[in-house]
């Protein structure tokens, strides 16, 4: 880590600045936008088109750079958690952060970065992703509900599209240290620049922890036969490295990032075994080039993308699933049961829109696109189970290659992906807005998939808009779900996509300038489900229906102080719900500058009673409330400093598990990080 470091504040203090500090020392936007400015900022994830997020033919939230600089979020994760009606959830797997949307599972959210999904053939997000840093964020756009109209795959319940910085957002050249609790460092460098007509952009973000050790106090082994590890420690720790470049002329621009994850624990296996000595890789490169001409000819403008990713995982020595001494049926395992997982995967996307405006009170917009996803290389190696041709691998084996069978984690094998859609949107008249559209998706694997989706807004007074929305989407499955033969899984090619169907009543009223209430009311239907039945095969399973309702408020009190808060409920039609999702939630957050170089913001995150399903015996997950707060001051006009103390009252929080975690997930407790931010 030392080499990056170097390299990276190397760079820093070589660069020619391309801002000068401004007489005050006022700190730039510590109130982020006002909520007027922010009521006005355009996105185009509801559409094809550039609307207000409050007349966007979606429920749309939008989450800028300095906000989440305020809150004192690290990552896109915590940025997230002010968000009406999505949880992060922990998952008991290196913590890897599960994105739900209003009740349903995280392999029904779709998360992009600048429109690029990150889902991959086998681990969704990737079997170590741990996020995105907070540095490298210009914005986040949220849409809560269905997507796959416009997006296509795995937006069946909601989408998080990261904006990363570049020259034309980047305000000034900054360098930035963090340090904290859990043996916490972080290092980041951002510079934008213009020359010669070109827009040229760099980020660089380093970091590494030890992260938080939460307490299990009796694992999947506890009861089983031969030594167990509880009553111990889960280590979460790890380090990543994470850079990007934009270059940009006229139409044009090329963007190029590169991230990996080192030396990542996983904590506690599938099996909800403790695992001290997993350390996995993973690392995730990106190559894209835009074409953007709103003007190509008359009425007409052209979009193209060309984008290349290329993703490599690997368990390094494998997963230890059950600890050395371990013994079942067929004997003593002295290594304990060994599962080595190394794949990698290559993807390439083309897409072409282009809208028409010139039909009165209509604009029409045609897209197509392509995409080859290929998992090229898989080696698969264990010493339990069964080897390459079925045969029972006897305990104390050495390790076996089943990486070419059909008993692999995953086939080498590769999808294609073609899609088209078509968008209209009707201006019926001042006040009247019809947005209607569809995409059909033909799979390689699985077959066809078509979603249309229509929103109608209405400018009901000057101060209420009302939205009505309809869409359906899906979720393809996986090459796991499809191919994959495991301990407790058999695959289904046979499989159909899980499917929604989501309706939506949104109202926004502005009282005045100052303050924004919110309700929005959403019912999603939910078919084909895949899950596994008694013989442990993947099956599309029945159906699902969440009801709902989310209330935000927005309050600029003063000049100087604004509040955001937000609450949601909701109702499963099984009870306890099928997904261990709490039916209420609430947000509430107080950002105050009492001068103009300081601020200072408190947010608590309130998670209600989460109920057992039928099968499981434990008591209810008690409900938490995490409260955190942090404290911006500048000095100068070159240097900030913070303080944030995360789960401020240290709070007693856990995340649900499996019945192998008695006591479900113990969720961090009070940790503190210092911050110091230079601009040049």
């Amino acid at each position: 880590m030392l080499k990056p470091y170097s390299l990276c504040a190397l760079i820093a203090l070589s660069q020619t600045p391309i801002y000068t500090a401004h007489a005050s020392h006022q700190l730039d936007h510590f109130l982020s936008l006002s909520l007027e400015e922010l009521i006005s900022l355009e996105t185009t994830i509801a559409t094809t088109s550039k609307r207000t997020a409050s007349k966007a033919p979606a429920v749309v939230s939008l989450i800028t750079a300095d906000e989440i600089k305020a809150s004192g979020a690290t990552n896109l994760t915590e940025a997230l958690q002010t968000v009406p009606g999505i949880h992060i959830r922990s998952s008991q797997f290196a913590n890897r952060p599960l994105i739900q949307f209003r009740g349903t599972t995280g392999n029904q959210t779709l998360v992009m970065i600048n429109g690029n999904s990150l889902k991959d053939l086998t681990w969704n997000l990737g079997i170590f992703w741990k996020g995105i840093p907070a540095s490298i964020i210009e914005r986040i756009e949220v849409i809560r509900g269905p997507g796959s109209a416009l997006f296509g795959a795995d937006a069946s319940a909601g989408i998080v599209n990261v904006i990363t910085k570049t020259a034309s957002r980047i305000r000034h050249n900054e360098f930035g240290v963090r340090s904290g609790s859990f043996n916490t460092q972080n290092l980041w460098l951002q510079h934008g620049n213009h020359f010669n007509g070109y827009e040229f952009a760099f980020t660089a973000d380093f970091s590494r922890t030890n992260g938080h050790a939460p307490f299990i106090e009796s694992d999947g082994q506890t009861n089983a036969i031969g030594p167990s590890y509880a009553p111990a420690d889960a280590n979460y720790g790890w380090e990543s490295h994470d850079l990007r470049m934009s270059l940009a002329k006229d139409h044009w621009r090329l963007q190029a990032d590169y991230r990996e994850q080192q030396d990542v624990e996983i904590g506690l296996t599938g099996f909800g075994v403790l695992d001290p000595l997993t350390k996995g890789e993973d690392s995730r490169f990106n190559l894209d080039l835009f074409y953007n001409n709103t003007n190509f000819n008359d009425n007409w403008s052209l979009n193209a993308e060309l984008r290349y990713q290329h993703l490599d995982y690997t368990s390094g020595e494998g997963f230890f699933e059950r600890p050395p001494g371990y013994t079942d049926g067929s004997g003593t395992y002295p290594d304990g049961l060994i599962n080595r997982n190394d794949a990698s995967e290559r993807r390439v996307t083309l897409q072409l829109h282009t809208s028409y405006s010139g039909f009165q009170n209509h604009n029409l917009t045609l897209g197509t696109g392509y995409t080859w996803q290929d998992l090229y290389s898989v080696v698969h190696m264990v010493n339990f189970g069964t080897d390459a041709d079925g045969n029972p691998i006897s305990a104390g084996s050495p390790l076996l290659d089943i990486s070419d069978s059909q008993f692999a984690f995953a086939p080498e094998k590769s999808r294609i992906i073609k899609h088209a859609f078509i968008e209209d949107i009707w201006t019926i008249n001042n006040n009247w807005e019809l947005t209607a559209g569809a995409r059909y998706d033909q799979y390689s694997d699985f077959g066809n998939t078509f979603n249309p989706r229509a929103a109608l807004v209405w400018q009901t007074t000057e101060k209420l808009t009302s939205k009505l929305i309809y869409g359906k989407a899906f979720r393809p499955p996986t090459y796991n779900e499809l191919f994959a033969f495991t301990s407790f899984s058999t695959p289904n090619t046979e499989l159909d996509p899980e499917r929604s169907e989501t309706i939506e009543l949104a109202l926004n009223y502005t009282f005045h300038t100052d303050l924004l209430l919110a309700l929005n009311l959403f019912h999603i239907q939910q078919s084909d489900l895949i899950s596994r039945d008694n013989n442990g095969q993947y099956q599309n399973i029945g159906k699902h229906n969440i009801r709902g309702l989310e209330i935000e408020a927005r309050w600029q009190a003063t000049d100087t102080a604004n509040f955001i808060a937000n609450y949601t409920a909701r109702s499963h039609d099984d009870n306890p719900p099928a997904i261990q999702e709490a039916d209420h939630q609430a947000f509430i957050s107080l950002n105050w500058s009492p001068s103009e170089n300081i601020n200072w913001n408190i947010q608590s995150s309130w998670i209600g009673e989460r109920e057992r399903r039928s099968n499981d015996s434990r008591q209810s997950v008690d409900d938490h409330t995490i409260t955190d707060s942090t404290l911006r001051y500048s000095n100068s006009n070159y240097w900030e400093f913070s303080m944030s103390v995360r789960n401020l009252f240290d709070s007693d929080a856990r995340e649900f598990t499996g019945r192998n975690i008695t006591n479900d997930l113990p969720l961090a407790k009070r940790n503190i990080y210092l911050e110091a931010r230079m601009k040049f």
